[in-house]
């Protein structure tokens, strides 16, 4: 056997014996939390300084979707670029904010982004508490002027004062309403697809032609940056999929040349859904991405070097794209935990 195949082969057994060594882990929370963290799931990471209860889930989940306490002019919410029937992304292109002002990248899933040790797809910000207070002052999201004004409008809807009291003990801030936000998004998991329901013993639950696609998966190389059971490593690449990069990526964070054009790994999980597909949402088809990696990208310097030509035909591609739609949990578009108060 050569020896680049006999690496990949040993580094995807380690892949696949660190997802069986985690199969009974489960994330220690306090009871009468509503979270069940899935099997195969590492412990679902929770800040010391923001720990997980109902009340704050519930506040959340009310902020979450409220256009009228979230918006000045009352008109989006985070659930406006989230959609629970997309797997919490939307089907733009690029993003849209208030007063209809697009931002420059697609919008990225929610699902398991607890998981995610940095967010957005430049990895410009390290909690979701973060990325929701930067997401209520930015003109091309929420478009508060301040946080002061934002506070202020929670004040003046009465339930949120009791509610906030109840999650807080406090009166509503727009550090508050970000740490309840991001308590709700951290319990939006997603692990009951078919693919799931393969690993965990049903032999039904994938076609013959899902299962080719799935030994693809990981015989080509997928599977060395989106890592089951998550489908992503949450390292920053550039996979050469566009002629030219025009948005610095990582390096806008890092100031590193290094990172030019390197973007987040996005998890797989729901990717049937996600539509369209990039950062800059450019590709508009699952077809499309897999010719991409197909012809191995284009030419460029910043290009990963595991991206190269896969030489798959066809059949091969078609059955690539099945698996990954096997990947869709379909349970998460319809969960009343995480739907609309």
């Amino acid at each position: 056997m050569p020896l680049v195949i006999r690496k990949r082969c040993l580094a995807l057994l380690a892949i696949l014996l660190a997802t069986l060594a985690c199969q009974e882990e489960h994330s220690l929370l306090p009871e009468g939390v509503p979270v069940d963290v899935p099997p195969g799931f590492p412990p679902l990471p929770v800040p010391e300084d923001n720990p997980l209860t109902p009340e704050r889930i519930e506040l959340g989940r009310h902020l979450f979707y409220d256009p009228e306490a979230l918006s000045p002019n009352g008109t989006i919410a985070c659930a406006s670029c989230h959609r629970q029937e997309r797997a919490f992304s939307d089907a733009l292109m690029l993003s849209i904010g208030i007063h209809g002002r697009k931002h420059w990248r697609s919008t990225l899933p929610l699902a398991n982004v607890a998981y995610a040790p940095h967010l957005l797809w430049d990895g410009s910000f390290a909690s979701i508490e973060q990325d929701v207070l930067a997401t209520l002052a930015a003109p091309t999201a929420l478009g508060w002027p301040d946080t002061a004004t934002f506070a202020d409008r929670l004040r003046q809807l009465p339930h949120y004062r009791e509610a906030f009291r109840r999650a807080f003990n406090a009166e509503p801030s727009a550090a508050l309403a970000a740490k309840a936000i991001a308590s709700f998004v951290r319990t939006i998991l997603s692990a009951s697809s078919p693919y799931d329901r393969f690993q965990r013993g049903d032999t039904t639950a994938l076609t013959p032609q899902q299962r080719h696609g799935l030994q693809l998966f990981f015989r080509v190389g997928c599977a060395e940056c989106h890592r089951p059971p998550l489908f992503t490593d949450y390292q920053f690449h550039c996979n050469g999929l566009l002629a030219h990069y025009w948005e610095p990526g990582r390096s806008a964070v890092t100031g590193r040349p290094a990172d030019f054009a390197r973007f987040r790994t996005p998890s797989l999980r729901n990717v049937g859904l996600t539509a369209p597909y990039l950062h800059d949402g450019s590709l508009g088809t699952l077809r499309e991405v897999l010719q991409r990696y197909n012809s191995g990208g284009y030419p460029i310097a910043a290009k990963d070097p595991r991206i190269r030509p896969l030489r798959l035909s066809n059949e091969d591609l078609a059955a690539l794209e099945a698996f990954l739609h096997s990947l869709t949990d379909s349970s998460l578009l319809h969960n009343p935990r995480y739907s609309r108060p």
